[in-house]
């Protein structure tokens, strides 16, 4: 009883939260008014997840404009993709949908949330309500869904039909997800650039090192064979005004002296100019790691027979002595 009161009440309060921000996003694309705002500044940064060997790519523009309201300045942020951040530059003119005081939703704590900047109240032109969501579903995440579902409705089928070894198949399924899951992330070179490729010169923005691999939050994995640099390099393509960030995965030590700040060359794209090798570096991380992976499981497997043939040697030697009595 008293769980069930728990819930309800974290479902109200959820309620409460959730329902002003989502009737004020659509507001926002009905009754938004227009305004004026330029672009403050762009960034560009490679983030990691703490204690993974997975690394992602960050484009954010900050948008300056004037309150209505007060007249004061305000700022917030986007985040795009790169195609879509290349567009922008500092001190370009936009135009923003601005959702007013006077136009939020009257709904408890909607005015409180719009006072403290929580409610959406401010987008991009062309931009609506939904639009990160849609951005969020990428076609790999798709793919995934689709595989699973495909799997869950063979495997019931299977079992609807009473056809032999189902316990077989739920096996295979159950060891090939697993597998998947640990190498989903397993870190491998950036695709190397290909068409009307060109040479720059850039500084290294950032470096992370890569000692353990297929590791969590809550485990620190397996020592890899051969470590391997997460490596942002900043340069100027070939008639951009703007800097880009391009992302090279190296063996570490393959280049001496790299650190943050050093100047590097490297070949790109021209139309895709964050498709870029860092010149003279190796890449042989994938397959040394993995034969390495190769080699302590076998050795594992080895040392866990050798351990049960002798479990089983000691018994055997244990019955004998114990007849003789």
């Amino acid at each position: 009883m008293i769980r069930g009161l728990i819930w309800i009440l974290l479902l109200g309060i959820t309620g409460l939260i959730a329902a002003p921000m989502i009737l004020a996003s659509l507001y926002l694309d009905q009754r938004g008014v227009e305004l004026t705002g330029h672009v403050y500044s762009k960034s560009e940064y490679v983030g990691a997840l703490r204690g993974t060997d997975t690394w992602s790519r960050r484009s954010e523009v900050t948008f300056e404009y004037t309150l209505p309201e007060t007249g004061g300045v305000s700022f917030f942020n986007v985040a795009m993709e790169p195609a879509k951040y290349d567009e922008y530059h500092k001190g370009q003119t936009v135009k923003l949908h601005y959702l007013r005081r006077e136009d939020i939703p009257k709904l408890p704590g909607a005015d409180v949330m719009w006072q403290i900047r929580i409610l959406p109240h401010v987008r991009l032109e062309g931009q609506h309500a939904f639009d990160g969501l849609r951005t969020a579903i990428s076609p790999q995440l798709k793919l995934g869904f689709a595989v699973v579902a495909a799997i869950v409705i063979l495997l019931w089928t299977w079992r609807r039909s009473k056809l032999p070894g189902f316990a077989w198949a739920m096996g295979v399924c159950i060891v090939c997800g697993i597998v998947a899951m640990m190498f989903y992330d397993f870190p491998l070179p950036t695709p190397a650039p290909a068409g009307d490729v060109r040479v720059a010169s850039g500084t290294v923005k950032s470096i992370r090192r890569i000692d353990e691999l297929l590791s969590t939050n809550r485990s620190r994995g397996m020592q890899a064979h051969q470590p391997l640099d997460i490596v942002g390099v900043e340069f100027v393509p070939q008639g951009f005004h703007d800097p880009v960030l391009a992302v090279d995965v190296v063996d570490s030590g393959s280049i001496r002296g790299l650190a943050e700040g050093a100047r590097v060359e490297v070949d790109y794209e021209a139309a895709r100019p964050r498709t870029a090798w860092l010149r003279g570096a190796a890449r042989t991380f994938p397959r040394r790691n993995l034969i390495g992976l190769g080699e302590d499981a076998a050795l594992w497997i080895a040392v866990l027979i050798a351990l049960a043939l002798l479990w089983q040697f000691i018994g055997n030697a244990f019955k004998r002595l114990l007849s003789r009595r």
